[in-house]
């Protein structure tokens, strides 16, 4: 678990590829998200599946959600980056599949509970 303002977290991403996001409108539950590694597009679950589909939010690409760094988790938690002002880094860890932000003193990790 990972603390804010003394209080624990954690955010879930399913990852996987474009093609794959069927499967995830299937079982998505509403606010739940999924990013796909292919196009680096991050979607997020509308509605909660049932009896048809999740729709899903789509935030297209590199231009709105920008992993710059990927890496191993070893490597990346070994790093320290200068964030800009009002900035955070984030990392995907390649053999975790996590994600890994960073805000200015440590690493935060958000588990790909998939």
């Amino acid at each position: 678990m990972n603390k804010l303002h003394h209080k624990d977290f954690s955010i879930a991403f399913k990852t996987g590829t474009d093609a794959n996001k069927s499967k995830f409108k299937k079982e998505a539950v509403q606010g739940e998200m999924y990013f796909a590694t292919d196009s680096r597009n991050l979607y997020v679950a509308e509605t909660t599946a049932g009896a048809i589909d999740a729709t899903l939010a789509q935030f297209i690409g590199p231009e709105i959600f920008n992993v710059t760094t990927r890496d191993t988790e070893a490597n990346i938690l070994a790093s320290t980056p200068t964030n800009p002002t009002d900035e955070v880094n984030i990392a995907f860890g390649t053999d975790t599949k996590d994600f890994y932000i960073y805000s200015g003193g440590s690493w935060n990790i958000y588990n790909n509970d998939s």
